[in-house]
Order: structure tokens, then C-alpha cells, then sequence
């Protein structure tokens, strides 16, 4: 979003990128959508971190990260593109796998 004046700016000096404009709706997604991925690259900044990641932290990191998403699809506007949506769900449904796989693992008390 940093270089959104940009982009619109270059987009509306060449008339054969004018098909690609991106509308408001397009720009309040990327938006959106970029603000759940820094979740993620928090994450995975936080896992990578340290030498040997301990079960019970990425576990925890895993919940964190579902419980975002959780909010994040309990407050997402009623205009929101279908596909943004969805990838949300699905996100938040692999999580769900990989936080019942850390339950089922023998190793994990």
C-alpha cells in the first residue's frame, strides 16, 4: 500500500494499463489482506529466531495465529471479495489441522 500513489499514478499515464486500474473495492482487499500476512510474517520471523523451536512455542504460535484469524473473519465488512474470504477459511482451516496434529503427537504433553 506504500506505493499505492505510485502504481495508480503509472497506471493512469499509459493508456494500454488502463484496463488494469485497480478500483477502490480492489485496493481496501490488498489492504486487508496485507494486514493478515504480517501476522504471519511475524510468525515465522518468531519461529525462525531461535535454533531449536520448541513444540509448545509453535504451538502456541500456531493458536495465535488462528485465533487472528478468527477475529479477522468475525469482523470483515459484508463488501468484502468472495475470494478473500474464502482464503481466509481456508487459512484458518489448515491451521486448524496443524493445531490438532500437535495434539494427537506423542511428544506433545
Amino acid at each position: 500500500l506504500d506505493y499505492r500513489r505510485v502504481i495508480d499514478t503509472y497506471v493512469a499515464s499509459s493508456p494500454d494499463l488502463e484496463k488494469y486500474r485497480l478500483t477502490s473495492r480492489e485496493w481496501e482487499g490488498i489492504r486487508q489482506v496485507s494486514d493478515w500476512l504480517k501476522q504471519f510474517r511475524h510468525a515465522t520471523t518468531e519461529m525462525s529466531t531461535t535454533k531449536k523451536p520448541m513444540l509448545s512455542s509453535t504451538h502456541a504460535t500456531f493458536r495465535g495465529l488462528q485465533k487472528h484469524l478468527q477475529n479477522v473473519l468475525a469482523h470483515l465488512p459484508d463488501d468484502t471479495p468472495p475470494e478473500i474470504k474464502k482464503g481466509l477459511l481456508n487459512a484458518h482451516r489448515k491451521l486448524s489441522d496443524y493445531y490438532y496434529k500437535f495434539d494427537q503427537s506423542p511428544l506433545y504433553i
